[in-house]
Order: C-alpha cells, then sequence, then structure tokens
C-alpha cells in the first residue's frame, strides 16, 4: 500500500516522509538532564531536549536523512551500526577515519539507503560520547518477513554511569591498578525505561518478536523471561533457523531477535530478566546485577515467581543462517594478538599486535582517496592506525588471539564475517569448538579472556572500516585497527567526490584534507610514528583474572603486596 505524505512528531524527533520511500530527521545534539529513578541526575547526550532517544524505525528500500546540528563543545558524529554503507563509506561516522565529524555550533546531512532488513543501532563514533547517551535503536522491517508474528517489542537495553565518560576514562587510563580497577556500580536503561520498572504487556496466545539491542558501552546483558522459551531468529541482521532457548547473552553491539509466544492464561504475570555482567572484577556483589521488569497480562494479575528457571544461552556456532552461505575458504589471513598494558605514556592502553591505536591528523578515508597508487600500500596510513590493505574480493581470514582477561566484543564495520571457529588459548586447557558447514554470520563477536576466535568476510565493500571492541573505553584506549579495502576501486567509485560538506567539516577544525595520515607526500610522516607510545612486555596484563577482593583490600586498607602480585611476571604475556 503506497504511503501518502506526511509530517509528523514522534518523541520530540521530527521524522517527515516527504516522499513514499524518504525518512527525513533533523537533530539538534546537545547535553540534557536525565533522573535515574530519583537515585542521581547527570547529563546526557540527547537529541532534541530527550533522552533516552527513542527508536527511529523504517522500511527495507526507505531512505534516510538525517540533518545533524552539534550544539556539544567538541565534534560529534553519527554511525549506523551494522549498515555497510556500499558506496557512501563517507556516511559510516567514524571520525578521523570516514570523516572528520561535525564540528561545535556546525552541522552535517547523513543520507542512508536502508537496504538491510533487521535490528540495527546509530550512535556516535566521536570520543566517548557513545558512553553518554549518544545512541539509539534502528530497526528495518522485511517487507517479506520469513517469520510470522503478531506484534514486536524494540527492547534497547543499556549501562549508565552516575559518573560522565571522561571521569571514568580517566580511571580506566590510569596507571595505577588500585585506582584503575576501583569499583564502578552501574546502573541499567531497560527498554528506555529505568531498571526494575519495565512492563511488557502480553496478550495471551500472542507472538511477539522482542528486538534485544545491547546499546550501551561496556556489559552484557542475559535476557530471560519466566516459564516463557524463547526463540532466536536473528543475530546481528542476520536471519537465522529458529533456536529454542531459555536466555540470551546481548554484548555491546549485538542484536538478538527472539520469538515468544504469550502462554494462554491471564491469571498471572512474570517477570523478565535482564541480567548485567561486569566482566571486570570477580566481585559476587555486583556480578552480575539483576535487573527485572513485569510480563503483564493482566493488570490485576498477580505476579507469579518461578523458582529455578533453567540459565542457558545461545552459542554462535549453533546457529545456522537462513542464506546458507557455505564456509569461504581463505585469499589472505591476519592475526591480531590483544593485549592490555602500561604503554611507554606511563598510561594503561589496550592494543593489536602491540599497537594501540591513535587516530591520523588526515581522515583514514581521505588519504586513500589522495594519495594515487600509494594508496594501496598500508605505510602511507601511518603505524598510529594500525592498517591493513585487502585486496577487492579476497576472502580474509582474521585470528584474534585475546591475551587479556576482559572480554572484547569485536565489531567490524562494513560488513557481516562468518564465524569459523573459537576455543581457549589457556595454557593446559586448549579446546576448540568449529562451526557448522553454513557458519552464522554476524557483525560482532565476543572472545572471551583467555580465548580466541576465527571469522573470515568477503572484501567487496571498497571503503575504509574500522574493526575494533565495542567496549567504548576499550576503543578509546586504543583498541581498534583499520582495513583499508580495495583503495584502488575506492578511488574509481568516488570521483565524483565527497558530499561538499565532508570536507568543509574538516576545513572548519583545521583538519587536512589530502596526503598520507600526517598531511605530507609520499611516506613522509614527519613526527607521527615516533610519538606512537609503546608498550613494556612485562607490564602486559594476560588472561590470569585479578581477584577483586584482593583489589578491594588494597583500595579499603592500602595492602599493596596482593594487588601488585597479580601483574607479577608469572601472569604476564610477552
Amino acid at each position: 500500500m503506497a504511503r501518502i505524505f506526511a509530517c509528523f512528531l514522534v518523541a520530540l524527533l521530527v521524522a517527515c516522509h516527504v516522499d513514499a520511500a524518504t525518512l527525513e530527521y533533523r537533530w539538534t545534539v546537545e547535553w540534557v538532564d536525565y533522573n535515574m529513578d530519583n537515585l542521581f541526575t547527570r547529563k546526557a547526550i540527547g537529541i532534541n531536549g530527550q533522552w533516552p532517544i527513542p527508536a527511529v524505525v523504517g522500511d527495507f528500500g526507505d531512505t534516510l536523512v538525517v540533518h545533524v546540528t552539534n550544539k556539544l563543545e567538541e565534534a560529534t558524529s553519527l554511525h549506523f551500526h551494522g549498515l555497510f554503507q556500499n558506496g557512501t563509506n563517507y556516511y559510516d561516522g567514524a571520525v578521523m577515519v570516514t570523516e572528520c565529524g561535525v564540528p561545535p555550533g556546525g552541522s552535517f546531512t547523513y543520507r542512508v539507503e536502508l537496504k538491510q532488513a533487521g535490528t540495527y543501532w546509530i550512535h556516535s563514533h566521536s570520543k566517548s560520547q557513545t558512553a553518554d547517551g549518544m545512541r539509539m535503536p534502528l530497526v528495518i522491517r522485511d517487507p517479506h518477513e520469513h517469520y510470522q508474528y503478531d506484534d514486536e517489542i524494540i527492547m534497547p537495553l543499556q549501562d549508565w554511569f552516575q559518573e560522565p565518560a571522561p571521569v571514568l576514562m580517566k580511571q580506566f587510563n590510569d596507571p595505577d591498578p588500585h585506582i584503575r580497577f576501583r569499583p564502578i556500580i552501574p546502573y541499567a536503561v531497560i527498554g528506555g525505561s529505568c531498571a526494575n520498572s519495565k512492563r511488557l504487556n502480553f496478550v495471551a496466545g500472542k507472538t511477539y518478536r522482542i528486538r534485544l539491542a545491547n546499546i550501551g558501552s561496556s556489559f552484557d546483558f542475559h535476557f530471560s523471561i519466566d516459564a516463557h522459551p524463547l526463540r532466536v531468529i536473528e543475530v546481528d541482521g542476520v536471519m537465522v533457523r529458529e533456536h529454542l532457548t531459555h536466555g540470551v547473552t546481548v554484548s555491546p553491539g549485538q542484536r538478538v531477535s527472539v520469538l515468544v509466544t504469550a502462554l494462554d492464561s491471564s491469571e498471572s504475570n512474570y517477570l523478565f530478566h535482564s541480567d548485567m555482567y561486569t566482566d571486570l572484577l570477580e566481585m559476587p556483589k555486583y556480578n552480575p546485577l539483576n535487573f527485572t521488569g513485569t510480563i503483564e497480562y493482566s493488570s490485576v494479575a498477580k505476579t507469579r515467581h518461578v523458582r529455578g528457571s533453567t540459565w542457558t544461552c545461545v552459542l554462535d556456532l549453533d546457529l545456522e543462517p537462513l542464506d546458507r552461505e557455505p564456509i569461504m575458504e581463505p585469499d589472505t589471513r591476519v592475526t591480531l594478538n590483544a593485549y592490555s598494558g602500561i604503554f611507554s605514556d606511563q598510561s594503561f592502553r589496550h592494543s593489536f599486535n602491540n599497537i594501540s591505536y591513535l587516530a591520523p591528523e588526515v581522515p583514514t578515508v581521505l588519504t586513500a582517496l589522495t594519495t594515487g597508487d600509494m594508496a594501496m600500500d598500508p605505510e602511507i596510513y601511518g603505524r598510529r592506525s594500525n592498517t591493513h590493505v585487502l585486496k577487492h574480493l579476497d576472502v580474509v581470514e582474521v585470528q584474534i588471539n585475546n591475551y587479556d582477561y576482559y572480554s572484547h566484543p569485536f565489531h567490524l564495520h562494513g560488513h557481516v564475517f562468518q564465524i569459523i571457529e573459537t576455543g581457549s588459548i589457556r595454557e593446559g586447557k586448549i579446546h576448540s569448538k568449529s562451526a557448522l558447514d553454513i557458519p552464522v554470520k554476524r557483525d560482532t563477536v565476543v572472545v572471551r579472556g583467555g580465548s580466541y576466535a576465527i571469522v573470515r568476510f568477503r572484501a567487496d565493500n571498497p571503503g575504509v572500516w574500522l574493526f575494533h571492541c565495542h567496549i567504548d573505553f576499550h576503543i578509546m584506549l586504543g583498541l581498534q585497527m583499520t582495513f583499508v579495502e580495495a583503495p584502488d576501486k575506492l578511488q574509481q567509485q568516488m570521483k565524483a567526490g565527497l558530499p561538499d560538506m565532508h570536507r568543509e567539516n574538516c576545513i572548519a577544525q583545521g583538519i587536512k584534507t589530502t596526503g598520507n595520515a600526517a598531511g605530507r607526500k609520499g611516506l613522509d610522516m614527519g613526527k607521527i610514528n615516533a610519538e606512537l607510545p609503546t608498550p613494556y612486555p612485562d607490564q602486559f596484563e594476560s588472561y590470569y583474572p585479578p581477584s577483586g577482593w584482593e583489589l578491594i583490600s588494597y583500595i579499603i586498607h592500602g595492602n599493596k603486596d596482593n594487588v601488585e602480585s597479580i601483574a607479577s611476571p608469572s601472569h604476564s604475556s610477552s
């Protein structure tokens, strides 16, 4: 049925259907006050005076046009997480990678074609703005939906801190472990409501699609509903064969859709659980943090508490995509070793292959477009961007070895990848699990501490694409790298040039728009490679987790000996 021209206001965000397939928004990005259930009030980055920011919903084939005005004191951007941006790499939103960012007081228009149905989200890709609230779900409905259901519920899962992100960043960046591991107690915003207050209305016998999206900055959520089994049908925009479970874990950046059929009786209400796993300290009091809401069949019914509900989760390698793409054989292989530790600038950092990412002085996409044949040489992008140049249509295998004790949800821009294998790298505990013949595809894979994962993707999308941990603070501490994919093809693709506003925003901020990573010619990098901090090998922190109680003993009683023993050479990775 044709949609008629209409402009309407939804939750204070102006969306105009200027024609049958265009959704147009005008967003002012600004600080707003958010009251966390009368526990505390703090500033959040909202849109048009509102936070949490409501979901954006469109249909497959629509065009999303967002006019952004920046009222922050620093540059901002929009990243459309999970969308491939094929042919529009300059709208990917990664500051100093695919754009310079929208300057304070400036504006920019993103024009994004919605060519992928599924559950996605939108967030800033500038500094730690995602952690401070610049995030919202994005749902693209499929007119030819494979699964049938009566209604859908969009359920963003968000961690939230009393302290603003820059304060937390200073703590996490500190070389002193008793400062770095000082406990922070996160709160939760579930489905747009303060934790424990969310109610989902069910009608007996109906089937619901619940779109879970972890749009938080740091922690996993495990979602389940008492007495209601879940059927997984989508992960990260990829439809999968129905998989029965009692619960699903959703890490930062990930999305999962489940079908839930309501019970036949409305005599009782039930609890749903969104349990947060901090994965930072072994502190039973804070891990997990249990948050609940209500499945409401009737406003007058009592809530039935189900004792001993089964706790289960779904393994990626047990899922099978509906498109049944077989395992791809690799043409090239990349190994990424993830470490964290103290670097030569006396700060705590994360790294891939001993390189802790620092932004170049020229956005990487502009280097790829302005350096001619030299764009095929990874050295042109500078060591600090940790760049791998890929050939067009090669199948790329990436093995991620996590020598850290943190879990890392690794996200790839511009693609989904097949998950081929996962396993342990712990000494004496080597085991692995391989994919089905038809491996699941995601854009975000979790690699637990002391574990590895092997993923594969086809380099069929010329552009500059980040690969990074999606814990916001780990991104800021350097756990990201760059794939420059078929820069020769990209130059041909972008012959018509970039949108005028793209370069204008660079010029407004004094950012160079041509040349290598330093804005120079050839491989002359000036000082930027020399300024790259280097790790102290004997101060890496390995996958042996610290004892939370030992750390707390140090914090409370000043007993530093216990803490220093945690990072001793016997627990270090070289």
